[in-house]
């Protein structure tokens, strides 16, 4: 007898992409609550990487028939955050596939409360009865694989990755991933000037920041986060930004970030700026330097590039 499942691998893949850009000072505990699902229940909870723990909760929300807490992390915790654009189509036909406007009463009923998740993060009832099981399903993990093991011994695994990267953030993956700051730095300055219009001139201004959509600004992110460990990209900066020390202070930003120093020998403590080409293009560099050259080269409106990554919501 097969197993049916709710979503499929494209769903599941949308969903961990989303939740690994919006979940960032969440916990997984905290997560888990919010979508009705007691955290103690989870076996994987702790011993994984976030794009693990996120297959592993998708999937086994899925396996388990979950329609509620699948959709609660659908249209609770995702489409607030991404209302507007491709994503939010995206979450709006996962959304009606898995009935989340219907009553739960009407619903087909879920499986009983299963007992904790085994270390290889699958149900055991969900497992392949044999390695000819038609309800074999491939899963996928960044950092390993989910072994699919039958109850005859046979064990196989798969292994998919759990981002499908916009193909013209490939060079800047690719950059981030070699840890060639500097280069990644001139290929998103690339990437804005040419979704912005504005290639040519090689310059953005307060009105050209405002044809950036927030899909691409948190796609950007994502990478710039993901291969920095949280050093660099546009979130970490709009939280020093907004940060106690800073208070939304464009100078006292500058500073922090190593854009410029305060020079309390001119009037009023004006900005001395850094000139770029002198900047330390590594880990080492203060927190949230980089993306830089974007706003550093050709740009007269760095408070709209500030006003931007705020804004833009992610």
């Amino acid at each position: 007898m097969s197993t049916q499942f709710f979503l499929d691998e494209t769903d599941i893949e949308t969903l961990i992409n989303l939740l690994l850009r919006s979940q960032q000072s969440r916990t997984r505990e905290a997560l888990c609550l919010s979508i009705g699902i007691d955290p103690k229940r989870l076996s994987f909870i702790r011993e994984s990487s976030d794009s693990d723990f996120f297959l592993l909760l998708i999937s086994y929300l899925d396996g388990i028939r979950d329609k509620e807490a699948l959709c609660k992390l659908c249209c609770k915790e995702l489409l607030p955050v991404f209302h507007q654009g491709k994503y939010a189509t995206i979450l709006s036909e996962i959304a009606v596939k898995l009935n989340c406007n219907q009553n739960p009463s009407v619903e087909q009923p879920t499986s009983p409360t299963p007992s904790p998740v085994p270390v290889f993060g699958i149900n055991p009832s969900l497992q392949p009865d044999g390695s000819k099981s038609k309800s074999k399903r491939p899963y996928w993990l960044t950092g390993g694989a989910i072994f699919l093991i039958g109850l005859a011994g046979l064990a196989g695994f798969q292994i998919y990755k759990t981002e499908s990267v916009n193909p013209q953030y490939k060079g800047l993956e690719r950059l981030l991933s070699e840890k060639n700051w500097e280069e990644a730095d001139h290929e998103t300055a690339n990437i804005m000037w040419n979704l912005a219009g504005k290639w040519q001139e090689r310059s953005l201004r307060k009105e050209d920041y405002k044809k950036l959509s927030c899909d691409d600004l948190r796609d950007i992110d994502h990478l710039w986060t993901k291969y920095s460990n949280q050093h660099f990209g546009f979130s970490i900066q709009r939280r020093i930004f907004q940060s106690s020390d800073v208070n939304s202070d464009l100078g006292k930003f500058m500073s922090h970030v190593g854009w410029g120093r305060v020079d309390e020998n001119k009037e009023k403590g004006q900005i001395v700026f850094v000139f770029y080409q002198v900047t330390n293009f590594s880990l080492s560099a203060p927190e949230g330097e980089l993306p830089w050259v974007v706003n550093w080269q050709g740009s007269d409106d760095r408070q709209a590039y500030v006003s931007r990554i705020i804004d833009y919501g992610i």
